[in-house]
């Protein structure tokens, strides 16, 4: 888009300017794709202004963690989720209902959002399970946690996984009694495998993919996106966004790539274009809280603690790499040993970022006054980027899987906002058991009012208000994620912004989940008009 040509200016709106909680404007100007004033309407004397008719305008929502590769692909996938799926019976009747379905041998069958303790089995499907969808076509679906995932004996031929195929490094191939590979792929390095298989046949179909996904962001209100799994096999995610980009995709774009698949001696090297950039390194040290694979201080029912998927010299290596590189770290940690893990390693060292947080702890799911205490001390500048819609979407796995110790440490995100650290709201989408997984308003519903979508209420004291919120989810969420032009509403700052249906600063907290987005604008022009 040319943003030469672009001059704008805009009146009688309640404009939030993403400053501080307080602070609004009633018009602005902008120009060449970035704002050059705001104040008050009647300063306004340009008779060709864009009347806002009282409506309520933020910035532009910058979610700092997600994974569009995994959007795009579940758009067109099936949602396995409630309320619509809740056994196995209903995932394979489902999956038959999948555009896929019935296609030719090279066309997967996708699916996402299970979670076993959802399902009326109470286990996780299998390829014998999915074969009874197809065993002509392959099939993949993603466990809620993205973690995680189940193929048909078709994908995992298309794999190369058989009985005799060795766990990969963090990850594993479960297995049914008699020996045959069972389908079901344990964390992540398990679940590439699937992957690789079914992106290296259908490169130009990923890119498409990609860029029918540009309108979900813009629906809502998304306009910069933190790719949180870049990779560079079977194909680098820089090239698949710098086609999809090419192609229309318009989603801000920070890619940060995945630590254990950098081969010995590559470089990866920061660039700073305002559209798709590189922006560093992501490390797992743990799984997740509903997989049971969170690294926990307290064990689970079961007796096992989780896992740790990088220990402390593992660690040491990326903070070393993204130092020597000049990258941000992105560190995936739920369980509070993992969390505390970072602090031991991290907190003392001196940061080698100014621009931004140089350490990013992912999630931080549980964390205790002592940790918050800690992370008050550190030389260490963090940023804490965590998912409430997680508690909202996942409270009984998290009451089932958590003592109430530790679920009293939950999600603590009014004790993160009260620390040296940067505090930010985001999706992960699509890893949860939620229809909309990356909707912001949802997050924020969630933020304010502490309840599940259960209606159970999770930590009422780590509420937090309305506008810190929001703020997290703008501001600090741009501020965290190196999007230097976006998060506010003010001179010098991109003419990102979106026009809400209602004013989320004053209906009653019960309705914010059901705010919208009316319009979506980029550098001063509507990229997106709701019905």
């Amino acid at each position: 888009m040319d943003w030469r040509i672009i001059m704008a200016t805009f009146k009688n709106g309640k404009i939030f300017l993403g400053t501080n909680a307080t602070a609004f404007a009633s018009a602005m100007n902008i120009q060449d794709g970035l704002v050059t004033h705001v104040g008050e309407t009647s300063e306004v004397t340009d008779p060709d202004a864009i009347d806002l008719h009282g409506k309520t305008v933020l910035p532009g929502f910058i979610d700092p963690h997600t994974h569009p590769k995994y959007i795009a692909d579940a758009l067109h996938g099936v949602a396995c989720t409630p309320p619509n799926v809740n056994s196995i019976k209903d995932m394979v009747a489902a999956l038959k209902k999948s555009p896929a379905y019935g296609k030719d041998a090279t066309t997967w069958i996708e699916g996402w959002g299970f979670d076993e303790t959802k399902l009326a089995e109470h286990r996780s499907p299998n390829r014998d399970d999915l074969d009874a969808v197809s065993t002509t076509q392959p099939i993949f679906i993603y466990r809620s946690d993205c973690h995680s995932s189940v193929g048909n004996s078709r994908a995992l031929e298309l794999a190369g996984i058989d009985a005799t195929t060795p766990n990969p490094v963090g990850g594993l191939i479960g297995h049914f009694a008699d020996g045959r590979p069972n389908g079901y792929m344990k964390e992540v390095a398990a679940t590439q495998l699937l992957i690789t298989a079914k992106s290296s046949q259908s490169y130009n179909t990923d890119v498409q993919n990609m860029v029918n996904s540009s309108p979900h962001y813009l629906e809502n209100g998304i306009v910069g996106i933190g790719e949180l799994m870049g990779r560079f096999r079977p194909y680098d995610s820089m090239r698949l966004y710098q086609d999809a980009v090419y192609d229309g995709f318009k989603p801000k774009t920070a890619i940060y790539y995945v630590f254990d698949e950098l081969m010995p001696g590559q470089v990866v090297t920061p660039t700073s274009d305002d559209q798709l950039r590189i922006a560093g390194i992501k490390l797992f040290m743990d799984g997740s809280i509903s997989g049971q694979t969170a690294y926990n201080k307290q064990p689970y029912p079961s007796g096992q603690s989780g896992v740790l998927l990088a220990d402390a010299d593992k660690l040491k290596r990326a903070v070393w790499y993204a130092t020597e590189h000049h990258l941000q770290l992105a560190v995936h940690a739920m369980g509070d040993a993992a969390v505390q893990l970072i602090i031991d390693i991290t907190a003392d060292l001196t940061p080698w970022l100014t621009d931004r947080p140089s350490i990013r702890i992912e999630h931080a799911t549980l964390l205790s006054d002592e940790m918050l205490r800690e992370i008050n001390r550190a030389r260490m500048n963090y940023a804490l980027i965590t998912q409430p819609i997680f508690f909202f979407a996942e409270d009984e796995s998290y009451r089932q899987f958590l003592s109430a110790s530790q679920f009293k440490n939950a999600y603590r995100i009014n004790s993160m906002l009260n620390t040296t650290a940067m505090m930010a709201l985001s999706s992960d989408a699509p890893c949860t058991p939620w229809a909309e997984p990356d909707s912001p308003f949802v997050a924020i519903y969630a933020a304010v009012t502490r309840k599940a979508a259960n209606g159970d209420v999770v930590n009422l004291d780590e509420a937090i208000t309305v506008p810190e919120a929001v703020l997290a989810y703008t501001n600090t969420a741009a501020r965290a994620g190196g999007f230097t032009l976006n998060g506010q509403l003010q001179p010098k700052f991109a003419g990102d912004f979106v026009v809400l249906n209602e004013d989320i600063f004053s209906v009653p907290k019960e309705e914010l989940k059901n705010v919208h987005v009316d319009q979506t604008w980029i550098g001063g022009t509507k990229v997106y008009q709701r019905s």
